[in-house]
């Protein structure tokens, strides 16, 4: 903590706020390197007051928390850690928020965003004053997205650190509507249009901007306020056009979706909360000869905040992917093992099963990936859940892959195509929970079997299908897990060829299973054919 130097901006509050600023830094003495109080006589803005902040330092990273976060006593020592390991590339480090994590995609392996939020983030304090700091022009909402750009535009890339926590409180309830974030989203989205995007995406602003005028308002008085706003937009294009205003002009050019600034995950208002008890977790991988293909899934492994995991590596085949697990992963909790002959996906899961010590247990097969709180989620959802199975939402990403060694490929899209909750009636007609999203006791596998070895597709939907009789599922709505599948249609045509062929073979088998339902689950079976 005597590392640490405290630069409070006192944004001309009239609450009292100041008197219990004092008290803190009386507190602080002697803790920290020192505590400054910096008074302003009005409310500077959000990025103004940031700048002001920012000046009074000397260090070479400047943090900045919004005065509604609070940190957890590992906040600053994991993202200290982070920012240690991270090469000059890497120009900004943003922390996860709880309850409500930011809903906006970012690469589940190297953890790259596209932009990062301003509530809690830490940045290089060269790189900082380079591009000028904030905006000063955006008063409110979108100064962060700004920020964010500029600092791409010279190259440099924005890391979000899962590991490091903070608690914000933006929302007081889930799906809140904040009128100053609504205007002034709206029209600092036209706005970073006007330095970020070409004609075409102006025009679109216009355009979404009407739409918006047009559809029901989201508070009393809205249209008004956002009138309002858009006549006074037009006095600050100059500014926005100017390619001295920002970065590199010309080198950036940004992708607007819609409002939002990237694309998102489901689970925008699921309440975050860390796991209190840690049982262990056993992750079953199956691989068969494509090392560089594993090395993805391990590391979005190692990437995971739940502090407590078993990784069991079961090659089916020779073995060939030892000597990079030891050389590459010895950090990790890894047992593995080869099968020596090739035993089939379904027995190679029933080995690595029967060899795991975890009260849970989770498939990630060696071409998928987990968001780093995939494990997190589900354990905290088990332990206060009655079922015995739990799953979340996944994404498919089509791949046409270019290399297996090295693995390069290129991804086309995230696909949102599984996102029911738990309907027996429904899983018994068809598969929607991929494998990797289902975490489930042990004592399931030990009591009513593991994967049918007859199988060598749709061995994960027989297997749901057979825990189903026994418990139901708590479905999560929120989006932790990425499953592939080849982008090319000829492929894609194979691929379903397969799986249409073990369908006919696992109907026939569920002649054989007793499904019980309650009244009200008939019902709605009723109701759906009505």
């Amino acid at each position: 903590m005597k590392k640490i130097a405290v630069y409070v901006v006192d944004n001309g509050s009239k609450d009292g706020s100041l008197t219990q600023l004092k008290a803190a830094k009386q507190k602080c003495s002697g803790r920290v390197k020192s505590f400054e109080i910096i008074e302003a006589k009005e409310n500077l803005g959000f990025g103004r007051a940031n700048n002001l902040g920012a000046e009074h330092g000397t260090d070479p990273i400047i943090c900045f928390f919004n005065i509604d976060t609070r940190l957890y006593p590992d906040t600053l020592s994991n993202l200290y850690k982070e920012i240690r390991e991270s090469d000059k590339s890497w120009g900004l480090w943003e922390l996860r928020q709880f309850p409500y994590e930011h809903p906006k995609l970012y690469d589940a392996l190297t953890h790259e965003t596209g932009w990062s939020s301003g509530a809690a983030f830490a940045v290089r304090r060269r790189l900082y004053e380079k591009i000028g700091g904030f905006d000063e022009e955006i008063f409110l909402y979108a100064e962060d997205v700004d920020l964010s750009w500029r600092l791409r535009s010279y190259g440099y890339k924005l890391k979000y650190v899962p590991k490091a926590v903070i608690t914000h409180d933006s929302y007081r309830t889930a799906g809140e509507v904040k009128p100053a974030q609504h205007v002034n989203g709206v029209m600092n989205n036209l706005l970073l249009r006007y330095r970020f995007g070409g004609i075409g995406s102006i025009v679109k602003g216009h355009v979404l901007f009407l739409k918006c005028m047009m559809s029901p308002a989201a508070f009393p008085g809205a249209k008004t306020l956002l009138l309002q706003s858009y006549l006074r937009h037009f006095a600050k294009i100059k500014h926005f056009r100017d390619p001295h205003s920002y970065g590199r002009a010309g080198s950036f050019f940004a992708d607007f979706i819609g409002f939002d600034y990237s694309g998102t995950r489901d689970g925008a208002f699921y309440k975050n909360q860390l796991p209190k008890e840690h049982p262990l977790v056993s992750i079953i991988v199956r691989t068969c000869q494509r090392q560089a293909v594993l090395r993805e899934t391990l590391l979005s492994l190692r990437s995971q905040t739940y502090p407590n995991i078993e990784i069991v590596v079961v090659e089916d085949g020779k073995e060939t992917a030892g000597k990079m697990i030891r050389e590459e992963f010895s950090d990790l909790n890894i047992l593995y093992f080869a099968t020596g002959k090739r035993t089939g996906r379904s027995r190679a899961g029933n080995m690595a099963m029967e060899k795991a010590h975890g009260t849970y247990l989770n498939f990630l097969d060696d071409d998928d990936l987990f968001y780093a709180d995939h494990v997190e989620v589900l354990v905290h959802t088990l332990l206060h859940s009655e079922n015995r199975a739990a799953y979340a939402f996944a994404f498919q990403t089509p791949i046409t892959v270019k290399s297996l060694e090295p693995y390069v490929y290129e991804l086309d899209a995230y696909e949102g195509i599984h996102k029911q909750t738990f309907d027996k009636i429904m899983l018994c007609h068809h598969n929607y929970i991929p494998i990797q999203c289902m975490m489930f006791e042990k004592s399931l596998f030990e009591q009513y079997g593991g994967l049918d070895e007859s199988l060598d597709a749709l061995e994960d939907w027989d297997l749901w299908v057979r825990y189903s009789l026994h418990t139901d599922f708590t479905c999560v709505e929120k989006t932790t897990s990425i499953y592939r599948v080849p982008k090319d249609r000829k492929k894609r045509v194979c691929r379903q060829k397969v799986l249409d062929d073990a369908l006919e073979i696992v109907r026939e088998k569920h002649k054989g299973y007793l499904q019980r339902l309650r009244v009200d689950e008939i019902a709605g079976l009723y109701q759906t054919k009505s």
